[in-house]
């Protein structure tokens, strides 16, 4: 702390100075408001006192003695722990104190934070008004000073504190009224809550959807306290997503399966408290309901007692404006006795306000004479000394001239003459001041005086103002009233004569509507006549048309059905023989693969047999070894070659490739099959063979597909 006040300068550290003492000096009030009437340390109070005024102490040092008396008499003090802890019951008042009063501030300003000095003098403005003066005025009317405080100001600076009063009682009486007025606050909050939840349940009853059924919803009956809980579903989400998941320098990444459950969990949250809600609401609704039919039933109930309830807050509100009206009463007496005293003792001021004046005029002329007096007089030795030394420089033979001292006794004697001006000048001045204050407070009672009278003449004004309103409104009354009474019977002849004209209107209308039914119903039975004449005829025209178009249309059923039966027939006889043609087909087909069979068997024995010769003719042969697949069989022989087709100059030939384990044996491109390469020219007539059945198979297999579209196309399927 020393370290910083080093860094100020004199004047912050004067500034500083001043609230270090302030904060102690209130600490210490603090103390000795507290101790004064337990431990009746009085004159240690009247010192503590004198201590407070160190400001009329002209110099330091005397302050600073005192203090240190001040210090030595707080050290005396009977308990230091009860003075601690009043100390710190104070300092916790003071904090309470001010957070209540800026919370106070927001609310009644409607901003976050008073941080501008407009807003901070609007804030120090309203709580002047609204706190401060209401509670300094409860503690004058506690103390019996309420006279004190009428001639000042509602604002904050000129609120005057009632004396005798310790600041812990000004400030729990602060704290006080700010509760009350918190309070307040909260009770409107809540009344604005009540109010827009009745509006939505009047708006529920008054819809139109009044036959919906409540029964799916009812629950047992809820408590008069309504509150929804806070269902804590995004920390609940964010909680169960953070559980599994990747942190990288600038991403997180969150499995698809994990993010997919926390999304589940979050929608079955979600309707879960939409269900609540629901259920919550239907029933507080519900409940609401049942209450205001319970309050209608028992005022239908108890008409009487509602009837007796009624006169009774009659007289209580009649009773309350009696009393309004004896306050007000009582307040205007106060007020009159108030100037009453004001004018008996308004001599008496003014002639003790004279008496001052005079008594202040003597003194101020009399301070001047003193002062004139004592200027004479030290100009006197002044010029004596001059003299003296004069003389005593001739007698001991100077030879220094005399002329500095007689210019210093000129100079002296013309500054002297300027002060006895000076001081006849501020004589006048101060003649004219109280003159001028004299004209001022008689300007002030004259002024006052023709205040009063006009304050009087006001009132009578009003009064003669109000006695000739209510006449001009008991007259108005009376106007209005036979107004009114001409108006009714005005009313009942111009109804009369309406009526008799609507009487005949509706006469005159009967007997042409009579006359008018007539002929229409004379017109109506001659069209009439006419329509059925014609009618008969048409329908004589249209029976004609329909018995021969009757007769054409059974013509042509019978025509089609004989049609149907025909072809139904022929498609019968084409079905039979498309089958017994693919029947006889078929066995063609089985007969011709079994002959394939055979002949491909013939072939790969002798292909096998020369294999085997040529292979006993060479010193190292090489296995062979091999797997023929196809889609209807699987066959497996040990040196049975395999051919796969290519273009080759037009013409296709097997596709052989050299083998890995000897150059002398081939290997199938396709299926890796082993086969020689001697046999070569034999295999590709079996390859002929073998291409020919193929493409036989093949024209009989699109002759049988062709055939049957045939026949489905015929008969008309898809």
């Amino acid at each position: 702390m020393q370290l910083c006040l080093c860094g100020l300068n004199d004047e912050d550290r004067k500034v500083v100075h001043g609230e270090l003492v302030e904060m102690q000096l209130a600490m210490e009030d603090v103390l000795w408001s507290n101790y004064e009437g337990l431990n009746g340390h009085g004159e240690q109070r009247a010192s503590f006192g004198k201590s407070l005024a160190w400001l009329a102490y002209p110099d330091w040092q005397s302050w600073q003695k005192e203090r240190v008396k001040t210090s030595k008499a707080l050290l005396e003090l009977p308990d230091s722990v009860a003075s601690s802890s009043l100390q710190k019951s104070y300092l916790i008042l003071w904090k309470q104190l001010e957070i209540l009063k800026a919370e106070w501030g927001r609310l009644k300003l409607k901003v976050d934070d008073i941080n501008t000095v407009p807003l901070y003098k609007q804030f120090t403005e309203q709580y002047g008004t609204e706190v401060l003066y209401p509670a300094m005025r409860t503690m004058a009317i506690h103390m019996g000073i309420e006279d004190e405080l009428e001639g000042f100001g509602l604002t904050y600076h000129s609120i005057l504190l009632p004396k005798d009063a310790s600041e812990t009682e000004i400030k729990k009486h602060q704290l006080q009224k700010l509760l009350e007025s918190l309070e307040i606050h909260m009770i409107r909050d809540v009344q604005k809550k009540v109010n827009k939840e009745i509006t939505l349940v009047i708006s529920e009853k008054t819809r139109e959807e009044r036959n919906l059924s409540t029964e799916l919803w009812k629950h047992h009956g809820m408590q008069e306290i309504f509150s929804v809980t806070r269902p804590e579903i995004v920390e609940s989400f964010v909680q169960k997503l953070m559980e599994n998941h990747q942190e990288t320098d600038a991403e997180i990444t969150f499995p698809k399966d994990h993010l997919q459950k926390c999304f589940t969990a979050l929608g079955c949250d979600v309707m879960a408290r939409e269900r609540s809600n629901f259920e919550t609401y239907s029933m507080f609704y519900e409940n609401l309901l049942r209450q205001q039919h319970q309050l209608l039933y028992q005022k239908e109930q108890v008409f009487s007692y509602s009837e007796l309830s009624h006169e009774m807050i009659m007289e209580m509100m009649a009773l309350r404006a009696r009393i309004a009206d004896l306050q007000g009463e009582a307040h205007g007496l106060r007020d009159k006795i108030r100037k009453e005293v004001q004018e008996d003792y308004e001599a008496l001021v003014q002639n003790i306000f004279m008496i001052c004046l005079q008594l202040k005029v003597g003194t101020e002329v009399r301070l001047n004479w003193i002062h004139q007096r004592m200027f004479e007089i030290i100009s006197e030795v002044r010029r004596e000394g001059v003299d003296k030394m004069i003389d005593l420089k001739k007698k001991y033979g100077s030879t220094k001239d005399n002329k500095t001292l007689k210019e210093h006794l000129a100079q002296q004697g013309h500054l002297q003459a300027l002060q006895d001006e000076n001081n006849q000048l501020r004589v006048l001045l101060c003649k004219l001041k109280a003159m001028s204050c004299w004209k001022e407070t008689v300007q002030k009672a004259h002024s006052s005086a023709t205040l009063r009278e006009m304050e009087k003449e006001a009132i009578q004004n009003k009064k003669e103002y109000l006695k000739s309103k209510l006449m001009a409104e008991q007259e108005a009354i009376i106007f209005q009233q036979q107004l009114r009474a001409a108006r009714k019977a005005l009313a009942e002849s111009q109804t009369e004569n309406k009526r008799l004209k609507q009487q005949l209107d509706k006469q005159g209308h009967l007997l042409q509507e009579v006359e008018h039914r007539m002929n229409q119903e004379v017109h109506r039975k001659q069209q009439l006549d006419l329509i059925k004449t014609a009618n008969l005829e048409k329908m004589l025209e249209s029976l004609g048309e329909r018995e021969l178009r009757l007769q054409c249309l059974t013509e042509e059923t019978e025509r089609s059905s004989k049609i149907r039966q025909l072809q139904g027939e022929k498609v019968k006889k084409e079905i039979q023989q498309v089958r017994s043609q693919l029947s006889q087909e078929r066995s063609l087909k089985l007969d011709a693969f079994q002959r394939i069979k055979e002949l491909q068997h013939q072939l790969y024995d002798s292909e096998v047999a020369t294999s085997q010769r040529n292979s006993s003719a060479v010193r190292s042969p090489c296995p062979l070894s091999y797997t023929r697949n196809r889609s209807t069989q699987t066959e497996t022989s040990e040196y049975r070659p395999c051919y796969h087709p290519r273009l080759w100059r037009g013409k296709q030939v097997p596709t052989l490739s050299c083998c890995q384990i000897c150059m002398r044996r081939n290997t199938c491109a396709h299926c890796g099959l082993v086969t020689p390469i001697k046999p070569l020219l034999g295999a590709g007539k079996a390859w002929e063979v073998q291409r020919e059945l193929e493409t036989a198979q093949i024209q009989a297999e699109a002759a049988c597909a062709g055939r049957f579209l045939r026949v489905h196309a015929h008969l008309g399927d898809p």
